[in-house]
């Protein structure tokens, strides 16, 4: 509730300040440290156990890991998360909870209920955020306890990708729901992907402790100087729903965009969601 939450911060403004970029770089660097098997063994069933992360998902053994890292972005048993095969539904690109979803007016998405940002900010282009007028949008939020690997949402061709730096505040919704601009001022990675049923965007948001985000399809990645700002596809690389897009190493969002009118599935605010669960139908 904004009650609950006031407004009090501008991100924009706030940024040099709390942006938390060298502390989520370290925390990156310790994350991926090689750690003795009974230490990070321990580690990771402390932190499942405070968490309540459930281990009996992970395709791997706790002794298969060498570091925190590795455990953070571990893989699912196959079969765990069944993809909706329907070619005219959009499916839940990541396990997390719905915060919010609806259609993009005048080129803004709320954050909260009372303010919202700009899509062309988000996106860092104004060109391609007109596409997205009168879509459809919803956003994802990973807690520590989810599955933090993010695969695409719809069949079709990954046309480009780019990394726009930004600030690592934290997304819980404490800081969503007291914070302006918080999504517009993170650091961030737009992929777009052309459907049969137009371009849709899925946006990687970084957050405090993220060390890392990587891809699946690219070297491009954040928190790396030497990392490639912008990559487009040709010819653009097929993609089938369902298969991953990229990784979260430690934490955070997703943001989808999608081109033209899609009706719910039974979609409510704050509705846990699975990676492959039904979110959205085409209009069309």
């Amino acid at each position: 509730m904004i009650e609950k939450y006031p407004v009090t911060l501008d991100a924009r403004k706030a940024r040099y300040v709390l942006g938390f970029n060298r502390a989520s770089a370290l925390a990156g660097k310790l994350a991926r440290t090689r750690l003795p098997g009974p230490a990070l063994q321990a580690v990771i069933k402390s932190y499942a156990a405070f968490f309540k992360v459930d281990l009996d998902e992970m395709n791997d053994d706790l002794a298969d890991f060498s570091s925190f890292d590795q455990f953070f972005v571990r893989e699912l048993k196959p079969g765990l998360r069944p993809i909706e095969a329907s070619s005219n539904v959009m499916v839940s690109p990541s396990d997390g909870k719905l915060h919010n979803f609806g259609t993009i007016h005048d080129g803004r998405i709320p954050q909260v209920k009372g303010f919202d940002y700009s899509v062309a900010d988000f996106l860092g282009n104004p060109a391609m955020a007109a596409r997205f007028e009168g879509g459809t949008y919803a956003t994802i939020y990973l807690s520590p306890r989810d599955y933090h690997r993010v695969h695409c949402p719809l069949d079709g061709s990954i046309a480009e990708c780019r990394h726009i730096p930004g600030a690592l505040y934290s997304v819980s919704p404490m800081f969503v729901q007291g914070m302006r601009f918080l999504f517009t001022t993170n650091e961030r990675i737009p992929i777009y992907v052309d459907t049969q049923f137009g371009r849709v965007c899925v946006v990687m948001v970084g957050a405090t402790v993220v060390g890392r985000i990587t891809l699946s399809f690219s070297e491009l990645e954040t928190n790396r100087t030497n990392a490639r700002a912008a990559e487009r596809f040709q010819p653009a690389l097929s993609i089938a729903k369902g298969d991953e897009l990229g990784a979260f190493h430690l934490g955070s969002t997703v943001v989808i965009l999608a081109e033209g009118q899609w009706k719910p599935k039974e979609l409510s605010e704050h509705l846990p969601v699975k990676m492959g669960m039904p979110l959205f139908e085409s209009a069309y």
